[in-house]
């Protein structure tokens, strides 16, 4: 292959669990935001702390808060003049003001003993962007800090106002009606804690997910109810809820010693209800009330601090921080500023880990963990940001990621849709939640983005009550948001106006549609390759797809998330078999960081849309010391018998051509392994059992649900062996979920379709895919005597020989629209013509 168009990566990670390179990068160029130093943890520092909720590891730990660093930086490379030397308590800085444009050096330094061991001396460039996202530094935040109280979730010298402001909106009532509710009804007990069937599971991971499970049950709902008390009195400044709210939050308080009360979102739930009533209630409370609370305060936040310090700041997704721990430290923190000694560095580290790290983990506003656990980061995405910009008078949201976050929104799941199925738990987001929902009204919003706001309206339109389903939701309800910003919604482009595809590189992420007009006519496909690979809650499903129609999916990832680390979930929904993909010798991609795809080229139009996804590293041996580590303590094997073993692949590259807006995709597989291999074509369906028929060109694969049909003609070489069954490789038992009865409902199997190749070196499948309304009659693609396939007004040609070179070449005369692929990809749209080659995503852990 042609170095210069495509790109063979011998990496072994795009990505680490763990820092492992510095940023910027040397010869980084740096044009949309300030810069941010960072680089990794010291190698002797263990980062294997927390793999699962009350499970460490059994490595000793070094005491992180001796560790220190030194960062310095100049425009002369030889570090000699002007050079600014900073001293860090964190492998991280953000300069104190933007650096200028042009041409940087610098070091980073570990401190031992007095002495310094530099770095190498790295270089990036800083370009002039007049739009350059420049957030101010902490020293000119804390300026406007009020030393006041209340100064979180509403300012006191704002109070009244928004007292009388609140008393017209609807989220005003909601939360009157919940606390009165809420006073006329018993406080849960923590005796009401579930641990009846917590004995009889087999190992400490399980026993620990359903002690986390039980025990949240009661504290969250308890949690929901303490917190609308506090929210009703600063709406009324009504004493019988802050007498009710501190009743409950002094008995919450005594358990926090008991043996019960399992997970750090629980530790957290403490945290949170001190720290806001602390804040929302200092003007009545006593002086043993606020010595209780500081104290809780004290010790609850030193120990997220502990757990955050030399840790966060480095690691690729730590989901529960990230979600809520972090957004409740932060308030936590600036709430008993100036009051409580420990809260200076506790609100130095929120604010600059922040500006280093959030609001996004990458560059394009993809969320790499999937649907169902982006909307766990909701209300961090909003609430944190909204209060820096509320003290400081900066914008935050100008930073160029929350652009990309819509799109992800809007793409991910248009209105009234199925998500495009990835990341843990995917199954369950059926159409977009209120939380879902509550997001894109506040970008909307804050950004002033159109598109977001037409999201909302075309919901809002048919659910009315769409915003309030999300009401009191723990980690997405932006009710109070919506209380506090008056800004209104912006009038402009809609989503007709949207391309017919959204590429996230970054993510590793795509989804191409086929009528924004109409969602129920709309055919959907989604794809992921992504340089996240499988750790944190994503899946091992590079090179996947799935498809959709009238928002309801067709082709579709299978698999059940019960916990993070069972057998089912592990075997049958995270691994490989699970996804619309390719088995290589029956063996799936690895578990970990290591696992990698990514996206290197990609075009979008409405006459044609295109992208290649490169699955060639994903595959092999499970080799993430994390991982392992994961599997030992859940007694997991990565073995042959159950999807692992040493990897034969060399080349996995997987083509998708849109074919205009027609609701057909052109999908072409580059395979080639080191020694003859079987191949494994996968589909898989969550409903309907999958029609399958045999033709002499192809074998054709019909996946049904409700009003569409996905029909895939399926192209080869040779004749195929063809398989489907009902049954998972591991049987899915809800052994973790009982409702309130305690009952543990059964789940159901879905239906997973194999296409198996002869023993083979190189190999090549091409595969046409029509969703179409389920009443009308397929496209059904047509030979003809030159070998081209003809499917609607497309003409395609491919090399499916395991002889000569990777080809094929796409053409519709009418809309004077082809692409041809050799190496390059070239595409001529209108009389203009685009050249694709390789090029790697920007990337930064």
């Amino acid at each position: 292959m042609n170095a210069q168009v495509t790109m063979k990566l011998n990496d072994v990670t795009l990505m680490h669990e763990m820092r492992a390179t510095p940023s910027p990068l040397n010869k980084a160029v740096v044009s949309d935001r300030s810069v941010s130093l960072q680089w990794p943890l010291p190698s002797y520092v263990n980062t294997m702390e927390n793999l699962l909720d009350g499970i460490k590891s059994e490595n000793e730990m070094v005491d992180k808060t001796k560790l220190r660093y030194q960062v310095r930086y100049s425009k002369d490379p030889n570090m000699r003049q002007n050079v600014t030397t900073v001293s860090t308590l964190w492998p991280f800085h953000n300069p104190g003001k933007p650096l200028d444009t042009g041409v940087w050096y610098w070091q980073y330094g570990y401190v031992n003993d007095a002495k310094t061991d530099w770095s190498q001396v790295l270089q990036f460039t800083v370009k002039e962007n007049p739009n350059k996202f420049c957030p101010p530094s902490l020293k000119k935040v804390l300026k406007n800090l009020p030393t006041y109280h209340p100064r979180v979730w509403v300012m006191k010298n704002e109070w009244t106002d928004f007292m009388q402001q609140s008393k017209s909106a609807p989220e005003y009532q909601w939360y009157i009606e919940r606390a009165e509710k809420v006073i006329k009804t018993p406080m849960y007990s923590i005796n009401q804690i579930d641990t009846s069937n917590i004995g009889g599971l087999e190992n400490a991971v399980k026993r620990n997910a359903m002690l986390v499970r039980e025990s949240r049950n009661i504290i969250d709902r308890e949690e929901a109810n303490t917190e609308v008390l506090i929210r009703a009195y600063l709406l009324t400044q009504n004493k019988r809820y802050s007498d009710e709210a501190m009743k409950r939050i002094t008995e919450m308080i005594s358990w926090s010693g008991n043996k019960n009360v399992a997970g750090d979102f629980n530790t957290a739930t403490i945290l949170s209800l001190c720290s806001m009533a602390y804040d929302s209630f200092y003007n009545q409370l006593s002086d043993s009330q606020k010595k209780m609370l500081l104290n809780e305060i004290k010790i609850m936040g030193g120990d997220f601090y502990r757990q955050f310090n030399n840790h966060l700041e480095n690691h690729i997704a730590d989901n529960h921080v990230w979600q809520m721990t972090l957004r409740i430290f932060t308030m936590a923190a600036f709430s008993v500023y100036g009051e409580l000694p420990e809260a200076d560095t506790w609100v130095d580290y929120c604010y600059n880990v922040w500006l280093a790290r959030f609001p996004g983990l990458n560059k394009d506003g993809g969320w790499h963990n999937g649907d169902s656990y982006f909307h766990v980061n909701i209300r961090t995405l909003i609430e944190v940001p909204y209060f820096y910009s509320r003290i400081s008078g900066f914008d935050f949201f100008t930073d160029p990621w929350y652009k990309g976050s819509a799109m992800y929104v809007i793409y991910q799941q248009p209105p009234f849709s199925k998500s495009a199925g990835n990341g843990s738990s995917h199954r369950k987001i059926i159409k977009p939640n209120g939380v879902r929902v509550g997001y894109a009204d506040a970008l909307a919003r804050l950004t002033g983005n159109t598109f977001a706001a037409d999201y909302l309206r075309r919901i809002s339109e048919k659910q009315p009550d769409i915003l309030k389903e999300a009401f009191m939701a723990k980690p997405g309800d932006l009710s109070w948001f919506r209380l506090q910003c008056h800004k209104s919604l912006p009038q402009g482009k809609g989503l007709n106006e949207l391309p017919l595809g959204y590429v996230f590189p970054e993510t590793g992420i795509a989804t191409f549609m086929s009528d924004w007009h109409s969602i129920k006519r709309n055919a959907m496909f989604s794809f992921r390759s992504s340089p996240y690979a499988s750790t944190s809650h994503a899946l091992a499903n590079q090179n996947a797809f799935n498809t959709f129609y009238n928002g309801r999916p067709l082709f579709y990832s299978s698999g059940h998330h019960i916990s993070f680390t069972d057998e089912h979930s592990v075997y049958c929904h995270r691994a490989t078999r699970a996804h619309n993909t390719i088995l290589v010798n029956g063996m799936g991609q690895r578990i970990g960081t290591e696992g990698y795809g990514w996206i290197p080229r990609y075009y979008v139009s409405d006459k044609i849309g295109y992208l290649v996804g490169d699955a060639s590293n994903a595959y092999g041996e499970v080799i993430s010391p994390l991982w392992l580590e994961r599997g030992k303590q859940s007694k997991l094997e990565y073995s042959p018998t159950n999807g692992w073993d040493k990897n034969h692949l060399k080349t996995f590259r997987r083509h998708v051509v849109e074919l205009g807006n027609a609701g057909i995709m052109f999908i072409y597989d580059e395979l080639e392994a080191d020694t003859s291999v079987i191949w494994s074509y996968l589909l898989h369906t969550a409903v309907n059992k999958m029609e399958v028929t045999k033709e002499k060109e192809y074998v054709r694969i019909r996946a049904t649900n409700g009003m569409g049909a996905s029909d895939a003609y399926l192209f080869s070489p040779d004749q195929l062996k063809t398989e489907q069954t009902d049954q998972f490789f591991y049987p899915a038992v809800n052994w973790l979920r009982a409702d309130d009865k305690g009952y543990f409902a059964p789940l159901e199997n879905h239906w997973h379709f194999t296409a198996t190749s002869p023993a083979r070196k190189v190999y090549r499948f091409a595969t046409i895919i029509n969703t179409h309304q389920k009443d009308v009659p397929d496209a059904i693609p047509q030979i003809l005597q030159n070998g081209l396939i003809k499917v609607g007004s497309w003409e395609i040609k491919a090399n499916i020989s395991s002889e000569g070179k990777a080809s094929f070449s796409v053409k519709n005369a009418k809309e004077n629209v082809s692409l041809i692929y050799d190496d390059a990809t070239i595409i001529q749209e209108g009389g203009k013509q685009t050249k694709l080659k390789d090029r790697l995503p920007e990337l930064e852990i």
